[in-house]
Formats: C-alpha cells, structure tokens, sequence
C-alpha cells in the first residue's frame, strides 16, 4: 500500500504539473510563475521518490527504531527557502541565485550530516557529540562572520544617519561600551555563560535595530545631496573654485614617468614643452585610445586650472555640450597630472583642445591620428 507521505507528496506534484499547464494557456509572461512551478515540480517529484524509499521513515531494523534516533531539524526548511532563493534568482537578480546557490549547499551539508550522525550509533548523545565535533569547527567560524558583518552594516548606517559630531561622540560611547564589557569577562572568568550571552545578544540587538530605523529614515541631508547630485562623479571645469572638486587639492606630484608633455602657463601665455624637443609648442599629438599622461604646471599668478576640450558626445545630438576633463585649481608653482584617453569621433566637427578655465584663447590643440 502507498504511504500517506507519497500520497500527499505525489498529490502536490500533479497539482503542481495541472498549474503549469493552466498558466501556459492563460499567462503570455511565464519567466516568474514558469520557473516558480517547475522548481515546485521537481521538487514534489523528489520528495514523492523519497517518500516511497523510505516509507516514511518507518523502516525498523533489528534493535533500533528509526523515530527513536532521529531529532527535530530546521534544514528541510531553510533547503526549501534556498531552493525559493535559486528560482527567483534565474529571472531576478543573479546575487539572488547565488544566495539561493549558498543556502542550499549549507542546508544540504547541514542536513546530510545531521542525517549521518542520527545513525552513527544508539546512544544519542553520542550522535549529537560526533554532529559538533565535525560542523562546530566550520559553523562557529562562519555564523561569527556573519553576525559581525551584519554589525558593522547596521552601525554603518547609523553613522550614515546622524550628524558628524553626534557620531564621533557615539563612536566613543560604543568603543567604551565595548571596553567595558570585555574587562568586565575578563576579571570575572566564572561568569555564567548565560549572563555574558545576554549582555552580547542585548548589545547586538540593539545596534542592529538602530541600524534598521536608520536605513528606515535615510542617511543625513548632506549626504543625500551628495549621492543625489553626484559630487564627487563630475568634475566641475569653471574658473570658480568647486567647493567639492577642489577640496584638499594636490600641488606637487611624485611620479613623473611615462609623461608625454608639460604644459605650462607662464606669463599670460599656455606653451607646451615636448621631450626631445627644444622649442615650445602649441599643439601636442596624443594617439588614439591610448592612457596618454601630460603634466600641467602653472607658473602665472594667481589659481588656475587646464581643461581639455574631448568634442561632443557620441551619443549626443549637434547641440550637446562638450566633454570636458580638468585639473583642479592650482597655484603659483603648483603642478598636476591630468590623463587623456580620446576615442577619436568619426565627425570631422570634433576639434580636441587644451585651454585654461576662464581663458579659453589660452590654448594649445591636440592632435589625434
């Protein structure tokens, strides 16, 4: 006679294959609900085989009763979840899949292993000592990973939501918090266990729920201003100082290898001094689609910056402005690096030029083969 585990098991799975068949004549758009009942499908299919190997875990032997040894598991669960994770993850979002990937492999190692030492021997406690002795080694390791990178994550956004002063000072607050509690395990080593757990789990719980009303209300006003205008993606080119662009400016540079050119602006005038050439120039060659690094140093008084004109946009009509790169504003005996990688245009419109903000007849043309 058929189980009630392969009954019930074998009665999901044609429900499941019915499903199927009706989302394919009513639904035009099967990439979630498709990959959703198929998934459903194999797995009834899989538990249904299982249920008739091993007649629903009645199988006695000659001693030991099967039900007698075997202990509540959370891992069919969590395989379930990661196997929800893997179906979503085909037509969602590939970290998704490989979340789903993760879950279920730890669930099934979990599982199996479980499954081995409940018949490792008769006694019990034997078994649960042999489960901890193999996955102890890897869980403890892992599960502290796990807990301390979800910490960090939700102090991070607290940090992100309040203002600079109150997080230096809850910086402080924090690490004193924690540097009491650790002395406090330290000269009382007879603690009971249960007393230190509260006092972490307490502490964890408390920092991860701050962490969630503050990713709930936003990080503070300057920030999102920052990441909604985008500060520091685009670099601002005008004469003006940038309040962000320009903030702690380098003046001097290190490296000076593999620099094709050194532009100057000395008296009024933006020359170019090339090496293995005499005279200064008033245009440089830079190739096609190479990293080509040139040197600007300003020898004028007063702040200036160079700018390089990159033609208009690909993508963009006749009217659109022009790329532009740029220093930042340097002073007098100041010098910067500036790296120029011109994809040449097909339009012959496209005229490449390096000049200084706010001076653009102060320029020199750049020529790409």
């Amino acid at each position: 006679m058929f189980s009630t585990g392969f009954k019930y098991f074998f009665g999901v799975t044609v429900l499941s294959v019915v499903a199927l068949v009706m989302s394919v004549a009513l639904f035009k758009n099967l990439a979630l609900i498709g990959v959703a009942i198929t998934f459903l499908i194999a797995a009834g299919a899989l538990l249904t085989g299982l249920a008739i190997i091993t007649s629903d875990g009645t199988t006695r032997d000659a001693n030991v009763q099967t039900s007698d040894m075997t202990t509540q598991s959370l891992w069919p669960l969590v395989t379930g979840i990661g196997t929800v994770f893997l179906a979503l993850g085909l037509v969602t979002s590939s970290i998704v899949f490989f979340g789903g990937v993760v879950v279920l492999l730890a669930a099934l190692s979990e599982w199996m292993i479980q499954a081995w030492s409940e018949r490792a021997s008769s006694d019990a406690s034997h078994n649960a000592e042999a489960r901890k002795r193999l996955l102890n080694p890897i869980e403890f390791p892992v599960l502290a990973a796990l807990g301390l990178g979800v910490v960090i994550f939700a102090f991070s956004r607290i940090m992100l939501t309040v203002d600079k002063s109150t997080g230096a000072v809850l910086f402080i607050v924090v690490g004193t918090l924690v540097l009491v509690a650790g002395t406090l395990f330290a000269i009382k080593p007879n603690m009971k266990r249960s007393v230190g757990a509260a006092i972490c789990a307490l502490g964890a719980i408390g920092i991860i729920a701050g962490g969630v009303a503050s990713a709930v209300s936003g990080e503070r006003e300057e920030l999102a201003l920052a990441a909604e205008e985008g500060h520091f993606t685009h670099k601002e080119c005008g004469p003006e100082e940038s309040e962000y662009f320009d903030k702690l400016k380098e003046e001097t540079l290190s490296l000076r290898s593999a620099v094709s050119a050194t532009i100057i602006y000395q008296d009024g005038e933006l020359i170019a001094k090339i090496q293995g050439l005499n005279k200064p120039q008033k245009s440089i060659t830079v190739p096609r689609s190479n990293a080509t690094n040139i040197i600007f140093r300003n020898a004028t008084e007063g702040e200036f910056r160079l700018v390089v004109d990159l033609g208009k946009p690909k993508t963009e009509d006749k009217d659109s402005d022009h790329d532009v790169d740029c220093t930042q504003l340097i002073e007098t005996g100041g010098e910067q690096s500036l790296t120029l990688k011109i994809p040449k245009s097909s339009s012959a419109d496209n005229h490449y030029k390096l000049f200084i903000a706010g001076a653009e007849d102060k320029q020199i043309i750049v020529v790409v083969p």
